[in-house]
């Protein structure tokens, strides 16, 4: 890695990384995906690598990248959170910001002490080597390699195989997450209860939302201390599923109230009302 590019790398870190903590949302989301999923990779590739190494492919590369990046953040989360790191957003962005530079620095320095072999070689030459094919007379342009169907086979099937699982995968997630959202969700709840009435009641303004049509009424149930069911209710939401209403319940003990389906007898929400002080 030569110096100006190492350079834009670096720059490129400390860009996203000030986008990350101080950017707006539009700035902010690309950052951190950069972090997390290129910048350190790309730099792991860069100083493990030599740029033009014959026996690691453009596809193994594209794949190093987000690999090496994820390894990144689980190794690194693995031993901030050992030291007693808080795995917060700055914590994060520092793992992923200092393995990057240092590997920058690595990539920098390796191509220093040792200089690329490929320096000596043609351009042409390593271009065609590099594509798996070697230049022939009227075949085109010197640096332009043509695809053999060795490469086809070992390079962009299994990238174009790569991205349809990933593409599965994607549609998949969204559409259970599409189902996961429309999921109903039942729940109870009270409200705080008024005064104590001369008969020393109190009354309650009870809710539920999320009740399904299933061929009859629910069943509101009040219970004290003992188990001893105090009243029943029954109770049909409306055509959005919600009901309200007011209920009695003694002052001066705690009361349960039970929520059951027409045909069960288990309750599945319950609300507890703590007595009057």
């Amino acid at each position: 890695m030569n110096t100006a590019r190492a350079g834009a790398l670096a720059g490129l870190t400390v860009a996203s990384g000030a986008a990350v903590l101080a950017g707006p949302l539009v700035l902010s989301v690309p950052g951190g995906l950069l972090l997390a999923f290129v910048l350190p990779g790309f730099a792991l590739a860069e100083a493990i690598f030599r740029p033009g190494r014959r026996d690691v492919g453009v596809v193994e590369r594209i794949i190093l990248v987000p690999a090496l990046s994820l390894a990144v953040l689980v190794l690194g989360g693995l031993g901030l959170w050992g030291i007693g790191g808080s795995l917060n957003q700055a914590g994060w962005l520092s793992i992923a910001a200092a393995v990057t530079l240092i590997a920058t620095g690595v990539a920098v320095t390796r191509a220093r002490i040792a200089p690329e072999a490929e320096t000596a070689e043609p351009a042409t030459t390593r271009i065609s080597t590099a594509a798996g094919v070697t230049p022939q007379a009227g075949s085109g342009p010197a640096w332009l390699p043509r695809i053999s169907r060795r490469r086809l086979v070992r390079d962009v099937l299994p990238l174009t195989l790569a991205v349809g699982l990933l593409a599965g995968i994607g549609w998949w997630s969204f559409a259970d997450s599409q189902r996961t959202y429309d999921t109903t969700v039942t729940t109870l709840s009270a409200a705080p209860p008024g005064p104590v009435d001369p008969d020393g009641n109190r009354s309650v303004q009870l809710t539920a939302t999320g009740l399904a049509d299933t061929g009859g009424p629910y069943r509101l149930v009040l219970s004290d201390t003992s188990g001893d069911e105090l009243s029943e209710h029954r109770l049909t939401p409306d055509t959005d599923g919600d009901w309200s209403g007011r209920v009695s319940v003694p002052g001066a003990q705690r009361v349960t109230v039970n929520l059951f389906r027409a045909s069960e007898d288990a309750a599945f929400r319950t609300v507890i009302i703590a007595a009057a002080q």
